[in-house]
């Protein structure tokens, strides 16, 4: 066996690694080098950059005031010259320079004529294309380190120096900037001493580097030594090895036991394969490769009976938000804890098996009839009463299931796995923590909701939603006081699409966005155009989504429509029902960022959500309407409600606003409770803008009582 030692010219060891070594030290002396002139550099600028500041502030509390009588002669170079050109002004800088490194201070307007300069010659010179004025004039503070051969200070000529100079914003006491500063200082000592210290700090590395590599050579003089004793030897060792492989060889062409080992570790391996390519990596179900094959052979018996094979579509409800707050790793051991809790509530011939993510699938097989599917579910809803203890803390879960039968809601794999899936959906918009069973009705709606969505995407394209208006009006008095604009949808083939049906749509595909947009500025924009006609109306209310109060720059964009239409902060009100203040993540931020703006808020539907008196005393709101179903409850026992709700915003300091008033009986308890604002098919439904108008327009400055 030919080796390094025994297949031709020896390998000359030493004199390889005397010139790798050399030249990878000498590159790494250059890099040490360098790097430390650069960050000598940077410190160096850091530091004077740091003091310059320090410099600045004091020339700017002691001469700001005499260089603000300058700025209005930016644009007047004569007097500038003139009047900065003052000996006055000139000597009060140089009191303060001297005893300092500052050799020169300049002024500058914000258009780049420099205002002031120790140096007589500048005043009037324009520097806005210089980087560094552009920078302090942003805001910014800018620095650069330069070499001069000469340059004038305020008492001498300099000669071969370093300088930094610093450009400074300077603000007005409201935090605008007025102007910008610029300082030169003469940093020659600190350069001189830096690179005599790096001088000496690279002598240092090259003495080291050379210590090194005298040690690394000694070392491998002495480790090629070595070597060659062990090749004589290396060679004899090969040719015994040799010898031996041999005779090994022989025994295992004789050794039939080792053989079957061998085979038998094979199949074992391969069964670990199978088991790996059928089953869930995370909990050890059955994944959806086996159980498509187990249900297709299940499905393939002659004559099924209708309701004897049930599948159930299992998907747990928000197990999104534990991977969101909790990790990952938390939500796949909670996965792992709902697996073996299911495995556990099951029959044995039945199959349970993870499709992925959160999603379970349970087959059910021999079974009697339709009602034993139900139980069964109802039997694993039951399961999740009780929490799943994880790392020692206790997590709270629940489940919705679609069920589907063989032979009566699919023959095949693929459409029972669909049908049920509906059906879990179906059970998720019933309110979740529950079961339902596949109809054909399910999969029409599905059907009809995609496309639904898809035309409600053209009718926002094509400008089809339109905003109708209801009357907000004042219980005492009858007067017209404001609006609510409602969003309208008229199909050119389905007629008018109500509100229940394709405001829930878009919420769930995103819509909602530029719908709500929609609205917002069409409300606005008609507001303004009521008024350039005359029509008076004081104010108008929109209603917001969860989707719009989590953008960040939403009260941005609501500023920008009032300017637009040349309205008043105080002319929009936005409505914000109590679940969508719960959902949206820094929701109490955007509304007081709103209010801040002079918007009116209001809480819509007050009562029917997650209604809480300490965190509704931190919201930013002045308004409260009454829900609708407190209204219908007047006159039929429900009047302690509707009392508490105007006692509560009474002490609270808000309005009332009492939605969904019908009859004149509910007026006059209104009123009579001090109620300030009615709304209601007892003045108007929502109309058209030509329609709400025309009806109102007489009506304005008049007493409306219905």
């Amino acid at each position: 066996m030919r080796n390094l030692f025994t297949s031709g010219r020896p390998f000359r060891l030493v004199p390889y690694f005397f010139l790798l070594s050399l030249l990878l030290m000498a590159g790494a002396t250059v890099l040490m080098a360098g790097y430390l002139r650069h960050y000598s550099s940077e410190q160096l600028l850091k530091l004077e950059k740091s003091r310059a500041a320090s410099l600045v502030q004091i020339f700017e509390n002691s001469l700001w005031a005499d260089f603000r009588t300058l700025l209005p002669l930016a644009r007047d170079p004569a007097n500038l010259k003139q009047v900065a050109g003052q000996p006055r002004l000139r000597e009060a800088v140089i009191r303060l320079m001297r005893g300092t490194d500052v050799i020169r201070v300049k002024m500058y307007a914000l258009n780049g004529i420099t205002l002031f300069s120790t140096d007589p010659g500048q005043i009037g010179e324009d520097e806005s294309d210089d980087d560094g004025f552009r920078s302090a004039a942003a805001g910014t503070p800018a620095s650069e380190l330069a070499h001069n051969h000469s340059i004038d200070a305020f008492e001498r000529t300099l000669t071969d120096r370093d300088i930094i100079s610093t450009y400074v914003p300077v603000h007005d006491p409201a935090g605008k900037i007025e102007g910008v500063l610029e300082i030169y200082l003469d940093a020659t000592p600190f350069v001189v001493d830096s690179d005599r210290q790096l001088r000496w700090v690279t002598l240092a590395i090259c003495a080291l580097m050379a210590v090194l590599f005298l040690a690394q050579m000694l070392v491998v003089r002495l480790a090629g030594r070595i070597i060659d004793r062990q090749a004589a030897a290396l060679s004899e060792t090969n040719r015994e090895l040799d010898n031996r492989v041999a005779a090994r060889t022989w025994e295992l062409a004789n050794a039939n036991t080792r053989l079957e080992g061998e085979i038998q570790e094979r199949r074992r391996a391969e069964e670990r394969l199978d088991h790996l390519a059928h089953h869930d990596p995370l909990t050890g179900l059955p994944n959806r490769l086996l159980f498509q094959k187990r249900l297709s052979r299940a499905l393939s018996a002659p004559d099924l009976p209708p309701y004897q094979l049930a599948m159930l579509f299992i998907d747990l409800d928000r197990f999104k938000d534990v991977n969101d707050t909790l990790g990952h790793y938390i939500g796949d051991q909670l996965l792992n804890a709902v697996a073996a809790r299911l495995a556990d509530g099951m029959r044995d011939e039945d199959m349970l098996a993870r499709l992925g993510g959160d999603e379970f699938i349970c087959v059910l097989e021999n079974i009697a009839d339709r009602d034993m599917a139900s139980d069964v579910a109802g039997k694993l809803l039951a399961l999740f009463q009780q929490p799943f203890c994880i790392n020692g803390n206790d997590l709270y879960l629940s489940a919705s299931i679609g069920i589907s039968f063989a032979s009566r809601d699919g023959a095949d794999v693929d459409t029972l796995l669909r049908h049920a899936d509906i059906a879990m959906y179906a059970a998720k918009n019933a309110g979740r923590n529950r079961c339902q069973h596949y109809t054909p009705q399910m999969s029409a709606d599905a059907e009809q909701r995609v496309v639904l969505e898809r035309q409600l995407r053209q009718a926002l394209e094509n400008d089809e939603i339109t905003a109708h208006y209801q009357p907000q009006v004042d219980a005492a008095t009858g007067k017209l006081v404001g609006a609510e604009a409602l969003a309208r949808w008229h199909h050119p083939g389905m007629g008018m699409v109500p509100p229940s049906r394709f405001i829930p749509i878009a919420e769930e595909c995103g819509l909602i966005v530029p719908l709500g947009d929609q609205i917002l500025e069409k409300s606005l924009r008609q507001l303004a155009s009521w008024r350039r006609d005359g029509f008076e109306l004081p104010s108008i209310s929109v209603n917001l989504s969860t989707r719009q109060l989590e953008r960040q720059d939403f009260p941005q964009h609501v500023a920008r429509l009032l300017q637009r239409y040349q309205l008043q902060p105080c002319d929009l009100e936005l409505e914000i029902t109590e679940s969508v203040i719960m959902e949206a993540e820094n929701a109490v931020n955007i509304l007081a960022e709103l209010r801040a703006l002079g918007i009116r808020l209001s809480i819509d539907d007050f009562g029917t959500g997650y209604s809480s008196l300490s965190y509704l005393r931190q919201l930013p709101v002045q308004v409260l309407k009454i829900d609708r179903s407190f209204i219908l409850g007047i006159g039929k026992g429900g009047e302690a409600i509707v009392h508490a709700i105007l006692a509560l915003s009474s002490n609270l300091g808000l309005e009332t606003v009492a939605e969904g008033v019908e009859e004149p009986y509910q007026l006059e308890f209104l009123r009579a409770a001090g109620c300030h604002v009615i709304q209601g098919f007892l003045y108007s439904r929502p109309l058209h803008e030509e329609a709400f108008a025309s009806d109102w327009r007489e009506r304005l400055h008049t007493p409306a009582h219905p």
